[in-house]
Parts: structure tokens; C-alpha cells; sequence
């Protein structure tokens, strides 16, 4: 099983990176170890899941690797691993119990090779850290091609969730979260919202039945390892249009727009049909609308997630203007 557990965010979209090491050690409560972890119920769950003692437990250093949430590496009885908490404002839009049913399937799958545990009622996870991994590169054609293997493969399974995520309702219950003066930072905001509501009614006329989706199919939630990839991170999982993986996975690219219709062609083992075309560089630009609202509603909370914000803003439009042009050439 694999050892170690890391995840890469292209420098280029988050400068802001760091590298953290332990170097404190705080005063604890007698039944804790001086381990630098000072939240007593999280080392009783990582003890209860991992069938260790306290004393077991060490090493704890933070990972700044994703935009959601919050977490550490630690060490129990000299393996490594990882243990997730939730980030600020989740609550609100992520259900745990979706994303634990999920990370199961993933599992069994044998797309996420990482996964350990999570409480599906308080949403924290304990994974393997795994080693030796080398950032997922979205020009690489063995990591893409192996990406869209597992879009495919997911998509295919034929497992159905109680859970949904379906990207307009989404967006819309984020934009009720949302501030006036977050609305206000962009002067396109409008403007693109009513882009994203009129192609919003002909694809859904084009969908088809919802499948299971990871719906934040994006190069940080790639583990590399050599041949081994591992998708991981599955809280926004659900029942969903297909096109919405390939949606997130587009607008969180640096592609132009002709890559953009390779990783297409990748996915469909073909060239994609006008109605198909149509349809997935519409949700590229719903993915982007949906993680550019998203990214607003974290800075709202505290918690901004950096030149990401600017990056899906650009898709939004960009791909929003190629899905109407698209439209009207049908």
C-alpha cells in the first residue's frame, strides 16, 4: 500500500504555497502526547481508526495543498498519513455524507487508492500520505489519457447516489450566500451571469441521465506515482451531467481552446459529435461560473483561494461566448 500521501498546486495559479515544518512543541492535557496536535478529539480519531495509542502519534505538520479545507501530516506507528477537517464555510455547501458514500465507490474502483476513512456526519478523513508522487501535468498525454480513462470509468460504473450535484442549482444556492460587495468586485458579473442563464435551458435540453461524478476533476485531486494516479477529494461527488468533470477539468487548465477540443476527442475516444461539442464547452463554462462564484463566497468567509478566482472568471467568459457561438452556427 502506498506510504505517503502529497498534492501539488500549479505554482503558476497559487504563488502563495508554502512549506510548513513543525518546529513547537505546546503544552497538552496529561492524556496527550506532546505532539504538537492540540485538538484532543482529532487524535481520538485518528487512535479509533487507526486502532493506535496516543502515544503513537506524532509527528503533526500542516499541508497547505488544496482550497477547501484543512490538513496536517502525522505519523502513527511510523507510517505516514493524512487527516482532513473541514474548511471554513463547507457546512454550507457540501454534504460529507455524499462525498463518504463517494470515496467508497472510488475506492472499490480502485480510483482513489489513498482512502482510509472519513465520518461521514462531521466530514473529517484520514488517507495515506503517499510518497514520490510528481505533479499531475495537464501536457502530459500519459497523465491526461489516464485522467480521462477515469472519467470514463466513473461515469460507466452504473452506480447511483442518493446524492446529486447538479451545478446550476449549486451555483445558484452559493450566489444567495453571496455578498453585494463581493458581486461588485467584477464589473462583468452580471453580465456573465446572464450569459451562464441563457445556455442554461437548451443543454439541459441536451442532457442526458445523470451519472456519478467527482465534480472537481482537477489536476491538485490527481496523485501521481509513477504508472499510479489516485483521484482524490470527493466532497462535491454526486449525481451529475457528465460533462461536468470535463467542465472542471478544462477550466482549470492553462489549455487553449483547440487543446481544450483534444482532451474532448481524449474522453470520447472520437471526435465529438456538434451536439456534444455544444454541450461540453457549455459546462466548461458552467464549471468555471460555478468555481468563480464559489472562489467569491470563500473570500467572503475568509478564506480566499488565490489567482484561481481570476483564472475560472476568464473561463466563464470565454467559454460562455464559444457556447453561444456554437449555438447559433447549429
Amino acid at each position: 500500500m502506498f506510504g505517503t500521501y502529497v498534492i501539488f498546486i500549479p505554482t503558476e495559479h497559487c504563488p502563495y504555497i508554502r512549506h510548513y515544518v513543525a518546529t513547537e512543541e505546546k503544552a497538552m492535557p496529561e492524556t496527550v502526547p506532546t505532539t504538537g496536535l492540540t485538538d484532543i478529539d482529532t487524535l481520538g480519531n485518528i487512535c479509533a481508526t487507526l486502532g493506535c495509542a496516543p502515544d503513537d502519534v506524532t509527528e503533526f505538520s500542516p499541508i497547505e495543498e488544496g482550497l477547501t479545507n484543512d490538513s496536517f501530516r502525522f505519523v502513527a506507528k511510523g507510517k505516514a498519513y493524512v487527516y482532513r477537517k473541514p474548511g471554513a464555510g463547507t457546512e454550507k455547501i457540501i454534504s460529507r455524507e455524499g462525498e463518504a458514500f463517494a470515496q467508497g465507490v472510488a475506492a472499490k474502483l480502485g480510483l482513489d487508492r489513498t482512502f482510509i476513512y472519513e465520518d461521514p456526519k462531521r466530514g473529517w478523513k484520514i488517507s495515506h500520505f503517499v510518497d514520490g508522487c510528481v505533479p499531475f501535468d495537464y501536457h502530459n498525454e500519459k497523465h491526461v489519457r489516464r485522467a480521462m480513462e477515469m472519467a470514463r470509468q466513473l461515469h460507466s460504473c452504473g452506480v447511483t447516489s442518493t446524492w446529486s450535484f447538479d451545478v446550476f442549482e449549486n451555483t445558484r444556492g452559493i450566489l444567495e450566500l453571496l455578498s453585494d460587495e463581493e458581486r461588485g468586485r467584477y464589473e462583468d458579473f452580471n453580465q456573465i451571469r446572464a450569459l451562464i442563464d441563457g445556455l442554461e435551458e437548451r443543454v439541459r435540453a441536451t442532457s442526458g441521465a445523470p451519472v456519478l461524478c467527482h465534480n472537481d476533476f482537477y489536476d491538485p485531486n490527481f496523485l501521481v506515482r509513477g504508472e499510479e494516479i489516485s483521484l482524490i477529494d470527493w466532497e462535491y461527488s454526486g449525481m451529475s451531467d457528465y460533462a461536468s468533470d470535463l467542465g472542471t477539468f478544462i477550466c482549470c487548465s492553462d489549455y487553449s481552446y483547440d487543446e481544450a477540443l483534444d482532451v474532448l476527442r481524449e474522453y470520447f475516444q472520437r471526435e465529438p459529435s456538434a451536439g456534444e461539442l455544444f454541450h461540453c464547452v457549455s459546462y466548461v463554462a458552467f464549471a468555471a461560473w460555478y468555481w468563480f462564484v464559489w472562489a467569491l463566497y470563500k473570500d467572503q468567509c475568509g478564506d480566499p483561494v488565490g489567482d484561481w478566482q481570476d483564472l475560472w472568471h476568464r473561463y466563464a467568459s470565454e467559454y460562455g461566448r464559444r457556447a453561444e457561438q456554437l449555438a447559433s452556427e447549429a
